[in-house]
């Protein structure tokens, strides 16, 4: 199975908006509010989760997101995900593994609070090894400090 990322999730929700806009009455149209319901319910699963500099506690914005994928993750009981915990370029490597691994941790113990079993999901760690952007600014900063979830199993 190739796992889609988040924009893709977005493109396929878009275009199926468009379909049921520009082609009304069509078969197409008519099965498309499921599909976009599925697409709605892969970008919540596959949704970043951001944190504050050098701590791994959820923000109010990340709760939100992970309320929103646990919703959606109760939808696919078979998905299983891998949530990766990442950092800004500050910091040693190893505080950065660590802190990293901390922030995986802290997003599955919440999901964990939602209901979500533990056995889903899994936590990885890359510190600061494998940024989403490049730069050495607090915007760039603040993008690299994330969660990131990927479908290890199962299907949307």
């Amino acid at each position: 199975m190739t796992a889609m990322q988040s924009g893709d999730y977005t493109t396929a929700r878009e275009l199926l908006e468009q379909v049921v806009r520009d082609y009304p009455g069509t078969t197409c149209a008519d099965s498309a509010p499921a599909e976009i319901e599925r697409a709605m319910a892969g970008e919540a699963i596959v949704a970043r989760v951001h944190f504050d500099y050098n701590v791994a506690d959820i923000t109010d914005e990340a709760a939100g997101t992970l309320q929103r994928k646990a919703d959606a993750l109760r939808a696919y009981p078979d998905i299983r995900l891998r949530i990766e915990g990442h950092c800004d370029e500050r910091g040693s490597l190893e505080y950065n593994q660590a802190l990293g691994l901390r922030r995986a941790q802290a997003a599955m113990e919440y999901l964990g609070s939602l209901g979500i079993d533990a056995g889903r999901l899994d936590v990885v760690t890359f510190g600061e090894e494998r940024p989403l952007t490049t730069g050495s600014n607090e915007s760039a900063w603040r993008q690299n400090r994330r969660g990131e979830f990927v479908v290890t199993d199962g299907d949307i």
